[in-house]
């Protein structure tokens, strides 16, 4: 099986680095990098392959941590933040990220603190 997939690899067949990239441009949700690597390891991708696509992603990691933060309230406009932010970190978004886009969205709101 191993002999293969070299065999695949060499011939041009496979590809991780295309496959990589195709799959971190064509994901539809808004997830954190280090989600989109574990996603792409578990997919066979070799782990420096799968960081690299996602360091050269079109979008960055704050751009789909802000999407997914806008479609969390959008969706769900009662959601307190303690809550929101458990769901984003599930998202695979980095907690000190999490963290800093609530505090803007409260400092924006002017709402209290503890929602």
């Amino acid at each position: 099986m191993r002999s293969a997939v070299e065999t695949c690899k060499s011939d041009g067949y496979l590809d991780d680095d295309l496959f990589a990239r195709l799959f971190v441009e064509g994901k539809v949700k808004a997830v954190g990098d280090a989600r989109l690597v574990a996603e792409l390891v578990r997919r066979g991708v070799e782990r420096e392959a799968a960081q690299a696509a996602v360091e050269r992603a079109p979008c960055g990691e704050n751009e789909r941590l802000l999407a997914a933060a806008e479609k969390l309230f959008r969706t769900r406009p009662a959601l307190s933040y303690p809550s929101a932010a458990r769901s984003l970190e599930r998202l695979g978004f980095p907690t000190p990220a999490i963290y800093r886009l609530l505090r803007e969205r409260i400092r924006c709101a002017g709402a209290p603190s503890d929602r």
